[in-house]
């Protein structure tokens, strides 16, 4: 796999983001936690030769305007040249009046004196000696109007740097086995936590090749959503593929027999039986055709990750049916519960609020009553209505769920709406029923 490759894949990018945010973390903490150590070393440095001047103080003469210290330090470094800690003191106009021996080597020192309590402690540069620890302090020795003085300590700062520089060497050998073990931990949390999506892959490759009708496995909560709606728009791909290649074997073998009766026609003989016959057959056969298409079209789920708003559609469905049914016009009251959406295809919905509607107005008595509910967390969708008509019992609803069965032979019709019902509520795998209403009528309840 190419690094390309690699970087469009969701393992890819997850370890590319990860590994950036641990290398900018590292530098961070590596950062902070050598400023903390350089910080400390500086404060017990600094802890350190303020120690040394206490100890010159204590030692230390007023002689006239300057001050006498005893030939040989009780601090050894201070009496050896070159041992890396000096001492030396400077008088209020900034001359050096007295020096360790350990400064004899040095061509210069600091010589900027500081008022009476003043100290400044940091890094000096002299020039061909290297970089020294500087702490300076003022003092005022004795009462008023006497000497001023400004000790100062000196101590070489490359031990200093080979502490800090050891610390970062450790620093980022414990960090880099630590980048090490997370970087394998990620890649195994990565592996752990991505392998529901390569088994949702692999279902679908054995479903290519045949050893599978649907995705199967206990994939994660966040999957379930993806792998149940694949698994609906599966099974009613293969539903409409059953429907089509029977509709197409019941029309065929339904357009039999006006074909015979078309072949066997005699003109010659009695045309005029004939051509009734004929007039007959053909519209048997637009009746057929007109049935097997209404049956056809009865869709499958398509838009299931996308709600549909039902009150906007249910109100179109209303304003059209108001207008075909004018002369009966009807009271028909809506109870909506929030906003509730149809997890499903639009054509469905309004095929089967149609259906349920056009049969309420029908048969109904002027008043119809129509409620719309989400359940679930909004993935159901719950549908009544109802009407003041003279209502279905049970053995009657058995019968007028079957095609060309109407309830009541005096109103046109094809006998097909609640059978097409049926169909689109088997589709979503729902469920309906019918009971009697608080109008008095027959409520039809559907949960999709």
């Amino acid at each position: 796999m190419g690094f390309s490759s690699w970087l469009h894949s969701l393992k890819g990018r997850l370890s590319l983001l990860t590994s950036a945010v641990l290398v900018v973390f590292l530098l961070l903490i590596s950062g902070a936690l050598e400023h903390a150590y350089r910080t400390s070393l500086d404060a017990a440095k600094q802890r350190e030769l303020q120690l040394h001047i206490y100890t010159l103080l204590a030692v230390a003469e007023l002689d006239g305007n300057s001050l006498w210290f005893p030939p040989v330090l009780r601090e050894q470094r201070f009496n050896q040249p070159d041992s890396g800690l000096v001492g030396a003191v400077i008088d209020a106009r900034g001359r050096v009046i007295w020096r360790s021996e350990s400064a004899l080597t040095l061509p210069q020192l600091p010589s900027h004196p500081l008022p009476q309590d003043r100290e400044a402690f940091g890094t000096v540069g002299i020039p061909g000696a290297g970089d020294f620890m500087s702490l300076r302090q003022g003092i005022a020795w004795g009462l008023d109007n006497e000497p001023q003085f400004t000790f100062v300590v000196l101590e070489d700062a490359e031990p200093l740097r080979g502490q800090v520089a050891q610390f970062r060497g450790t620093l980022w050998r414990w960090l880099g086995l630590g980048a090490l073990l997370l970087v394998l931990s990620q890649w195994l949390v990565l592996r752990w936590g991505l392998a529901p999506l390569g088994r949702v892959a692999a279902s679908l490759k054995e479903m290519q090749e045949g050893g599978s009708d649907r995705l199967e496995g206990r994939f994660p909560r966040e999957l379930k959503p993806l792998t149940d709606n694949l698994n609906l728009l599966i099974e009613n791909e293969r539903r409409q593929r059953e429907k089509t290649r029977h509709t197409l074997a019941d029309l065929a073998h339904s357009l039999k027999t006006p074909l015979a009766v078309l072949k066997g026609l005699n003109f010659s003989r009695d045309h005029r039986a004939a051509y009734t016959a004929l007039i007959e057959q053909v519209q048997r056969m637009d009746s057929i055709i007109s049935y097997q298409l209404q049956r056809a079209v009865t869709s499958s789920p398509k838009s299931i990750l996308r709600g549909v708003p039902v009150a906007p559609l249910l109100q179109k469905i209303l304003d059209a049916l108001e207008k075909v049914y004018r002369d009966r016009p009807a009271d028909v009251r809506v109870e909506c519960h929030g906003e509730p959406l149809f997890y499903g295809d639009e054509g469905d919905l309004m095929e089967l609020l149609g259906n349920l509607l056009d049969n309420a107005y029908k048969y109904g008595n002027g008043k119809i009553q129509v409620r719309l509910a989400n359940g679930e967390e909004g993935r159901r969708l719950h549908i009544d209505v109802s009407d003041n008509g003279p209502g279905i019992d049970a053995e009657a609803w058995q019968s007028i769920t079957r095609r060309g069965v109407r309830a009541d032979q005096q109103q046109p019709g094809q006998g097909i709406g609640l059978a097409v019902v049926v169909d689109i509520v088997s589709s979503y795998e729902g469920e309906i029923a019918v009971r009697a209403a608080e109008l008095g009528g027959a409520q039809i309840s559907i949960t999709l």
